[in-house]
C-alpha cells in the first residue's frame, strides 16, 4: 500500500518524516506552497456541511431568543455576527467564491453565493432579520462606512483573514424594501497570471501582444463585472514589468499588490480623484499606465491624451462589445475623432464555466455536428453535481492597430456597416473561442449555443 502525498518539498528527510507518521511508503508530488495551502483550506475549512450546519446552528439560536432580547443585541448577539460573517467570508474565499450576497426577504434575509459563475441560493433557509442588521453593521465597520447610515447606497473595502492568510474584498451596500442588501465581491488571493496562462484563444492572444509590444496607444478591457478584466490587466501589467519598462497604476482599490509595480489608490474624500492620480502620474515618468477604469469624461479625456503623448496605457470600460467601444467612448463625450486615433486594441471578454473533468460525457450529435470531439455535462461529488468546476475566458477582440480599421471605425454608422468594412483580421468574434473551446472539452456544444444567443 502506497500513501499519494503533495507536498512542496521533496526531501529524503521529509519521506522518511511520513513515512514514520503514516506507517506506509508514500509518493510524493511536488506543488506550489500556494497550491499546498489552497489545497488544505479547501479540504478543512470549505465544505458546505460545515458551513450550512455552522450558520444553522447561529440561526438557530438567535430565532429562539426573546424578541426583547434579540433587539438588544447583546455582546453574544454581537458575537454571533461575527461568527456568521467569519464562515461566510471563510468559505466564500477558500471555495473560490466571486461574490457573497447577503439579501433581506420579508421572513429576514438570505445568503447567496455565486461560484463559477452560478449564483447558489439558500432561500429555503433564512436567518433573522435582527442577525442580519448586526451583520450588515459589523460589514460596514470593516469597510470604514457609516454604520448609522441605512437609507444611502455605501461603497467601501476591507481586508480579512483565512488560514493565516489576507485577503480583500469589496462591499456595496444598497436600501431595499425589507432593509439592506450586501453583495461582498471576493478578491482571491493569488498572484498575478502571466498572459499564457489566462486560457485567450491564440489570435487574441497575438493581438494583445502586439498592442503592448507598442510604446503607445490604448488597449481597452471591456465586460460586465466579474468577467476577468482586471486579472488579464494585471497578467499584462506583470509581462511589461518583466521586460524592463516602469509601470504605474490608478485604481479604486487596488486590488492585487504587483511587485516592482508602483500602484495608486483613489482616495475621493481626501481629494484624490481619477483625473488628479492620472494626472499626478503622468510626471511620474512611466512607460505603461494603468487607469483601473474610464468612468466620465475627464478620465477617459485624459487617459486617451497621455496614449497619445506616448504612453501605453491599460484601462476598463463597462460596455458590452468590443464593436460599440468607440460609441461608448462617445457617450462618455469624446470625440470619435480623438478615440480612434488613440485606441490600439479592444479586448472584451466573459467567463464561462468549464466541464467537470472527472465526470464529463461525450457528446455524439454535437461530435458529428463539429467534426471534433464534444462533451456534455454530467454531475458528480467533485463538482457537488454541478457538471462543472472552474471557468474558461471566452473573448472577442477589435484590432485597431492599422489605418484601414482605424478608417472602418470612423466612417461606419452601425455594427453591420463596421463589420464589412473592417480588413481581414482586425475583428475576432466571439464563436472563435467558443468554437475552440468545445473541441477542447472545456465546454459544451450548447453552453456555446447558449452564449451566442444572449449575445445576440
Amino acid at each position: 500500500m502506497t500513501l499519494h502525498c503533495a507536498s512542496a518539498e521533496d526531501t529524503p528527510a521529509s519521506r522518511a518524516r511520513l513515512r514514520f507518521l503514516c506507517g506506509i511508503e508514500v509518493s510524493l508530488t511536488v506543488v506550489s506552497r500556494e497550491a499546498l495551502a489552497e489545497g488544505i483550506e479547501r479540504a478543512y475549512l470549505g465544505s458546505d456541511e460545515r458551513l450550512a450546519s455552522g450558520l444553522c446552528e447561529i440561526s438557530q439560536r438567535r430565532r429562539q431568543e426573546p424578541l426583547g432580547r434579540a433587539e438588544a443585541a447583546p455582546p453574544e448577539g454581537r458575537g454571533d455576527a461575527a461568527k456568521f460573517l467569519s464562515a461566510l467570508l471563510e468559505f466564500g474565499a477558500v471555495r473560490g467564491a466571486s461574490d457573497l450576497h447577503l439579501c433581506p426577504v420579508k421572513e429576514g434575509a438570505i445568503v447567496k453565493i455565486r461560484l463559477d459563475g452560478e449564483l447558489m441560493s439558500q432561500e429555503a433557509q433564512p436567518y433573522p432579520a435582527s442577525l442580519h442588521e448586526q451583520v450588515i453593521a459589523r460589514l460596514k465597520a470593516l469597510a470604514g462606512l457609516d454604520v448609522t447610515c441605512k437609507r444611502l447606497p455605501q461603497d467601501g473595502a476591507f481586508r480579512f483573514t483565512v488560514a493565516g492568510r489576507e485577503r480583500s474584498a469589496r462591499l456595496s451596500t444598497l436600501p431595499a424594501v425589507c432593509g439592506e442588501s450586501a453583495v461582498v465581491r471576493l478578491m482571491q488571493a493569488r498572484s498575478a497570471p502571466r498572459i499564457a496562462e489566462l486560457g485567450l484563444h491564440p489570435v487574441v492572444l497575438a493581438a494583445l501582444r502586439g498592442a503592448m509590444r507598442r510604446t503607445q496607444g490604448v488597449v481597452l478591457l471591456t465586460g460586465p463585472t466579474g468577467s476577468g478584466k482586471t486579472t488579464t490587466m494585471y497578467a499584462a501589467l506583470r509581462e511589461l514589468k518583466d521586460a524592463g519598462r516602469n509601470v504605474v497604476t490608478v485604481e479604486d482599490p487596488v486590488e492585487v499588490p504587483v511587485q516592482g509595480v508602483v500602484q495608486v489608490g483613489v482616495q475621493e474624500e481626501q481629494g484624490l480623484t481619477y483625473p488628479k492620480a492620472i494626472r499626478s502620474v503622468l510626471r511620474h515618468d512611466p512607460d505603461v499606465i494603468l487607469i483601473g477604469e474610464m468612468r466620465d469624461q475627464e478620465s477617459a479625456r485624459i487617459a486617451l491624451e497621455s496614449a497619445a503623448t506616448g504612453h501605453l496605457t491599460f484601462s476598463s470600460l463597462h460596455v458590452g462589445s468590443a464593436l460599440l467601444a468607440i460609441e461608448r467612448l462617445n457617450s462618455l463625450g469624446v470625440a470619435r475623432e480623438r478615440a480612434v486615433p488613440a485606441v490600439s486594441l479592444v479586448l472584451t471578454q466573459r467567463l464561462v464555466p468549464i466541464l467537470c473533468s472527472s465526470c464529463k460525457r461525450r457528446d455524439d450529435i454535437a461530435s458529428r455536428s463539429l467534426g471534433c470531439e464534444a462533451f456534455a455535462p454530467a454531475g458528480c461529488e467533485d463538482c457537488q453535481h454541478t457538471g462543472f468546476s472552474g471557468r474558461a475566458v471566452v473573448a472577442e477582440a477589435l484590432d485597431l492597430r492599422s489605418r484601414e480599421a482605424k478608417q472602418a471605425v470612423l466612417v461606419s454608422a452601425s455594427e453591420t456597416e463596421l463589420l464589412e468594412r473592417l480588413p481581414r483580421g482586425a475583428f475576432t468574434p466571439w464563436l472563435t473561442s467558443l468554437r475552440a473551446l468545445v473541441c477542447e472539452g472545456k465546454i459544451s456544444a450548447r453552453q456555446a449555443d447558449e452564449f451566442l444567443g444572449k449575445e445576440g
